[in-house]
């Protein structure tokens, strides 16, 4: 039985869409978007094993229909962990999370990780999934979800080959079509402009040659010690 909203696609309708995707390996050195990592690709400290057990950990209490006992004992440990990570607390410029380049997503569980196939000063192509973590309903993403990877994308483009970092000032984003959870989603983003300190950044998300969703971002460069 086909789903509404998802032509030609009956895999909503399956209750483990979404679940156990493998986190992307660590592509060979691409300008501008990684750095070299531990011994054959792997993060030498675990830290990107860990980063990805916590994202399948979202997507599996995410798809969870829990009772009261599993509810209870998953709330302690979790408030045992938030005690024990309490104490490791340290200022924004020295954390892990989220400033790893040398790992898919940079280590952060924001927004899925983008698996980079190909990349230079002015563009970036690779795949992306979403997770059950960001199910929205009927199998299709969480509105939300798609500008926040937009704004990882061409945020961290609009930073790439030692340009001076910049904020987002604006991010339009134009929902076409459904776009769904579970798949394997291409994603383009690209330099349309840049003008003293403005930069244009667009992007698509596509799924299997349809477009899904576009966007246009703004992104403003820093002044010296702006924060």
């Amino acid at each position: 039985m086909r789903t509404p909203g998802l032509p030609g696609n009956s895999r909503s309708d399956n209750p483990r869409l979404g679940l156990g995707i493998t986190e992307p390996e660590r592509l060979p050195e691409i300008e501008s978007w990684s750095r070299p990592a531990g011994p054959g690709g792997e993060s030498a400290d675990g830290y990107g094993e860990m980063i990805a057990r916590l994202r399948g950990f979202l997507d599996y209490v995410a798809a969870a229909r829990l009772d009261p006992s599993t509810v209870a004992a998953l709330s302690d440990d979790l408030g045992a962990w938030c005690e024990r990570l309490a104490d490791a607390a340290v200022p924004e410029r020295e954390q892990v999370f989220g400033h790893r380049d040398d790992m898919p997503g940079r280590g952060q569980t924001m927004a899925p990780a983008l698996r980079v196939r190909e990349a230079d000063r002015f563009s970036v192509r690779g795949t992306v999934r979403f997770g059950r973590y960001f199910l929205g309903g009927n199998g299709a993403v969480h509105g939300g979800a798609i500008p926040l990877l937009f704004d990882e994308v061409l945020g961290r483009l609009s930073g790439s080959a030692g340009r001076t970092r910049a904020r987002t000032a604006y991010l339009h984003t134009d929902y076409r079509s459904i776009t769904p959870i579970g798949a394997e989603l291409d994603v383009h983003g690209w330099f349309v402009s840049e003008e003293g300190r403005k930069r244009v950044l667009r992007a698509e998300i596509r799924h299997d040659g349809v477009l899904c969703a576009e966007a246009e971002g703004l992104f403003i460069v820093l002044n010296p010690g702006q924060p």
